[in-house]
């Protein structure tokens, strides 16, 4: 019995790695915290980003409840896998729904349990997006609506990224000892746009490009207008860091927020222009994406 536990324990961290590489995300969910963690340091008027172990506990936080929405997420597509995706573990039984089940349960307890040891707070947030990620997974079973709609599946599950947003925010103001400063939820509600812009280019595409059973935005509104509504994601989200930054007042930094627009401005244009195929503009919207917080970063420590 303790060999078969252990096989299955091992069936399920190869599967784990496999699915959500840890090394690949630590590195983007440390760099997505210490850029928004840096940004409400300077919208404090304080010092920018201040490294410290809590912040290192913070990104570990956020990356084991991003582990947590992954596993959900396979068990969501099982189905949807077994016909497109038939060699992924889940569908072809390297690891079990049971599997799953238990590291569900062990990452929670770990998750709330090194949270509730530094924040009551903390813990409440980061068990309202398990949550949430396990009420996304029954709408998807039994709500027809949102298995129809990819914009009404978006917007619900984008509350998970407000989720990630408000826990950094709550952790900041906890370390630093001050009130948390309402600019904070414009600066986590740029960060919502500048996803968006990344998940809808990366799922629109020019009819007759898209691969069979794929759902995108472009099937619901059109091409062009799925694109130009990722490109409004990015202005959006550049404009809010701009009014916060005011670098024609003071912090000259914040104009590099216009490169990420730029970027967006580049691969629109591509897009109407050669109608490039979604996987092009897919790459160029994450670019933008990583510009961008590499633009936080930069006012955050400049």
């Amino acid at each position: 019995m303790s060999r078969t536990i252990i096989e299955r324990a091992r069936a399920t961290l190869r599967f784990s790695v496999q699915r959500y590489p840890p090394l690949f995300y630590l590195l983007v969910i440390s760099l997505w915290c210490v850029s928004l963690d840096g940004m409400f340091g300077v919208l404090d008027g304080a010092r920018g980003l201040t490294f410290s172990p809590d912040l290192l506990h913070v990104a570990l936080s956020i990356f084991g409840v991003g582990y947590f929405m992954r596993i959900v997420d396979e068990l969501r597509d099982y189905e949807y896998d077994l016909v497109h995706n038939p060699n992924r573990g889940l569908a072809k039984g390297d690891v079990t729904f049971g599997d799953l089940y238990v590291a569900l349960g062990l990452n929670a307890a770990v998750l709330l349990g090194a949270n509730l040891a530094v924040s009551w707070v903390r813990a409440a947030i980061l068990l309202g997006i398990m949550v949430h990620a396990m009420v996304l997974w029954w709408l998807e079973k039994h709500w027809a609506a949102y298995q129809r709609s990819m914009f009404l599946m978006i917007g619900i599950a984008i509350q998970l990224h407000v989720g990630h947003g408000l826990y950094v925010w709550v952790a900041h103001a906890e370390r630093t000892g001050r009130p948390l400063n309402p600019q904070g939820l414009l600066a986590i509600l740029a960060m919502v746009f500048l996803y968006l812009h990344w998940e809808v280019m990366r799922k629109t595409a020019w009819p007759g490009t898209k691969k069979p059973g794929e759902k995108l935005y472009s099937d619901e509104v059109g091409s062009a207008a799925s694109a130009v509504i990722a490109f409004a994601m990015m202005g959006g989200a550049s404009v809010l860091y701009l009014s916060l930054t005011k670098p024609w007042h003071s912090q000259a930094t914040g104009w590099l927020f216009l490169l990420p627009l730029g970027m967006a401005v580049i691969n629109l244009t591509l897009f109407f222009k050669n109608h490039s195929p979604r996987a092009l503009s897919g790459k160029l919207a994450a670019r933008s994406y990583f510009a961008f917080l590499f633009v936080m970063l930069l006012c955050s420590v400049l």
